[in-house]
């Protein structure tokens, strides 16, 4: 947790007066770290850890308004018990600068008014693989792979946002339908490289003790650079989805012995938790239990939303969301925050 918070408390150093040493004058948190580094470092670890007590206070204090404190108790013992494999959506990437699906669609619509009108229509009702289906049968197949490079496959950029802890918590891998490389660079940065990446159609290939034993990214809808195994149009979700050797087979095998907590995901109408409802009708009474941080629909609405994910063996924990630009990525770091340190 150093790391993510450590420019926080060079900003609460850098309160007090700048130091002049000799010709030359530095913030308080330069100096403190450059001349007396081990004083720092006794200092920054209590920092962090007071900050993690006031996210946990936060934290306890929601989760009580809107019922789910139990539910993140639960979440947070299977935790420590390493049985929690994140997955990992968009909302975690648009901080470090990658759109998300809705913009990033709209975006390739825009030159063209009767496809943008078309696009726009699916994406309001939820169906974004049809939005993306009238994209890929408006331009050529080259362009279109052309443009997901373009958006996704940036290399020399700095992550930012909640997605930097997601390496401090989970050691053992993730899942994520992310055409991007945040997930693979915050974990470099954090000195923890993933064993292997399986992306789009090589997830096949993943031998099964790589869904418990090792710290691999499961790029279940593909990557950037490449179009094998690529999911974003109705055609592909029809590929990917349509039997068990493909997205469900490779779903089902991952939650075999740890349960899913979904992040920066709507879980709107998707595919993925289709297939999660198959694979519960299937398992049944013996599936493991699944858990998502999802903004807060309102008290009316839970209870229905609860239900709708339910069939997917999907229980959330709500966060409360008024300001869009700002409140998911700050509830979500108190959340990860929190879980770190167990139960409330």
């Amino acid at each position: 947790m150093k790391r993510y918070f450590e420019p926080r408390f060079h900003d609460y150093l850098d309160e007090v007066s700048p130091v002049v040493w000799g010709d030359t004058q530095y913030s308080s948190g330069k100096a403190f770290q450059d001349h007396a580094s081990d004083d720092y470092q006794t200092n920054l670890v209590e920092w962090v850890r007071s900050q993690q007590d006031q996210a946990r206070d936060r934290v306890r204090d929601m989760l009580d308004d809107c019922g789910c404190l139990p539910r993140f108790n639960r979440l947070a013992e299977r935790h420590a018990q390493q049985q929690i494999l994140p997955f990992v959506g968009a909302g975690m990437s648009k901080p470090s600068g990658f759109p998300m699906w809705g913009a990033f669609l709209c975006e390739l619509a825009q030159n063209d008014p009767t496809v943008l009108d078309k696009v726009e229509a699916a994406i309001e009702e939820g169906r974004f693989s049809d939005a993306a289906q009238v994209i890929a049968d408006d331009l050529d197949e080259n362009m279109l792979a052309e443009q997901i490079e373009n958006y996704f496959a940036a290399q020399l950029f700095d992550p930012q946002g909640p997605v930097r802890l997601i390496p401090e918590l989970f050691k053992l891998g993730c899942v994520t339908t992310n055409f991007d490389h945040v997930l693979e660079k915050v974990y470099e940065e954090n000195a923890a490289n993933f064993a292997q990446v399986y992306a789009g159609a090589a997830i096949i290939d993943a031998p099964k003790e790589a869904a418990s034993g090792e710290n691999v990214l499961f790029k279940i809808h593909g990557t950037a650079t490449s179009k094998n195994g690529r999911v974003l149009t109705t055609t592909e979700y029809a590929a990917a989805y349509g039997n068990e050797s493909t997205v469900p087979g490779t779903l089902n095998h991952l939650i075999t012995n740890r349960s899913l907590l979904f992040m920066g995901c709507s879980l709107a109408t998707d595919r993925t938790i289709a297939a999660l409802q198959d694979i519960k009708k299937i398992n049944g009474a013996t599936g493991l239990r699944h858990y998502a941080f999802l903004a807060d629909p309102g008290q009316d609405n839970r209870n229905p939303k609860h239900i709708e994910l339910n069939e997917a063996e999907i229980h959330p924990i709500w966060y409360p969301v008024e300001n869009h630009e700002t409140d998911h990525d700050m509830w979500l770091e108190d959340l990860l925050f929190a879980l770190d340190g167990g139960p409330l």
